[in-house]
Order: C-alpha cells, then structure tokens, then sequence
C-alpha cells in the first residue's frame, strides 16, 4: 500500500514563484537608469553629428569664397573696388552691404589685329562684382547675416556679352576686402657699414600694394535657440595677389 507523504507535514521548505514588491522596485529602477543614459547618449552623439555637419557646411562656405574670389583676383588685369588705404585705417573698415569687390581682366590674342573693335589685340573681356546683400530678419535673430553674389559680364565679341548671376554662400557675419596704400621707405643715414640705406618698416606700417587684396571673413553655423554671442561664428584672414597686368593700347 502506497503512502502519499505532505510536504508541509513533511517539514521540508516549499518553492514558491514569482517576485516580492521590492524585487520588482529594483528592476523598475535599474531600467529606468539604463533608460535614462541611453536618452542622453542618443541625444548628445545627435548633437555632435549636427555640429559636425554645420562646421562642414561652414568649411564649405569657405572654400567656395577663397575658390571664387582666388581665380577672380589672381586672373584680373584691373581692380576698381575697392579703393586702397591707409594701413592704420583698416580697423575702421566695416561690413556694408554693396558691391565689395569689382574686378575686370583682359585676355591677348596675337592672331587679332590691333584695329580690332575689341581694343587692340584683347580677344575676351570680363567684368565681375562681388555684392554683399543683407538678408532680411533670418532665423529672427537680429544679428546681421549676409548672402555673397557674384555677377560675371563675359564679351567674347564686339557687342555680345553674357552675364551670369551666383549665390556662392549664404551664411556671412562678416566679410571685409581692402587694400593697403605701400608707402616708401625712409631714408636713413650711412654713417657705417653695417648701416642701412633706408628705414626698414613693417608691413603693418608701410602697407602692401595695390595688387594684393586682402580678405577678413566671419561665418556663422546654424545657431541654436539657447546660444548667444559669437561662439557659433568661425573667422578666417587671407590676402590674395593680383597677377594680371593691365593691358594699355600702344598711342
């Protein structure tokens, strides 16, 4: 005869499934943490994804300036705008709207005969303006931000001309182009061998020349609604020279 034995009567522990309150608790804890990091982790590798694709575009707006505005320069025979100046003025120079820079260049044909309608032997012609203009109320942010437009006026013939109108960039806070006046050296005494003929001077005194144009840019990123004065803006200085020469029909 079979004996069925209890286990309560037997005295041995019961096994009993599921979770106490203060188990659950913990793990509701622990997952709301791992929750919480993750969250923060997303958003701030999306913040620097962001900020790394409006620097892009910055580099971007960069390179199309120097790119235009390098060729431009490099190739021009004639420079109209801007006026030069005096090194010591430079700090008063502002960003205006306008046009900021005009160029214009000729190219020589020898196979065209001097009493060419073109003026002498010139075979092709180009006037170019670069143009500030002040966009209105962007972002609603009341800091002025520039678009930068170049015109191209092209005569390949007597009479036809073609013009071309671009937006290069967009997103300028500041943009200067000058010239700097090259004063002469003065002259100095030679009381000795190792004494100069003139005074040497430094660039920041004596100026650079006509043929070399001078570039101070500021761009800006997207700015975000929670920042404020200038560190979404990013500076860059650099001179192109002008190695066209200008092209005079023989008297």
């Amino acid at each position: 005869m079979s004996k069925r034995i209890n286990r309560a009567e037997s005295g041995r522990p019961s096994h009993r499934c599921g979770f106490t309150i203060i188990e659950a608790l913990i793990v509701v804890f622990i997952t709301a943490l791992i929750l919480v990091f993750a969250y923060r982790l997303f958003f701030s590798q999306t913040r620097m994804v962001t900020q790394s694709i409006e620097f892009l575009q910055v580099n971007e707006g960069f390179r199309k300036i120097i790119s235009f505005m390098g060729d431009d320069i490099r190739e021009a025979t004639n420079i109209l705008k801007p006026a030069p100046v005096l090194s010591d003025k430079v700090v008063e120079l502002a960003t205006r709207p306008g046009v900021i820079l005009h160029l214009q260049s000729s190219d020589l044909d020898p196979y065209i005969p001097f009493d060419s309608p073109l003026g002498g032997q010139v075979s092709l012609r180009r006037d170019i303006t670069y143009e500030l203009e002040k966009i209105k109320n962007p972002e609603s942010q009341t800091i002025p931000r520039y678009r930068l437009i170049r015109t191209a006026t092209i005569e390949e013939k007597s009479g036809e001309k073609t013009t071309q109108r671009q937006t290069i960039v967009d997103n300028i806070r500041d943009l200067i182009v000058y010239r700097t006046i090259r004063r002469p050296f003065k002259p100095a005494n030679v009381g000795g061998k190792e004494d100069f003929l003139v005074l040497p001077m430094p660039i920041s005194q004596s100026g650079t020349g006509n043929s070399l144009v001078h570039l101070n840019m500021v761009l800006e990123r997207t700015r975000r609604g929670d920042e404020a004065g200038d560190v979404y803006s990013i500076s860059m200085n650099t001179s192109f020279y002008k190695r066209g020469k200008e092209i005079f029909k023989h008297p």
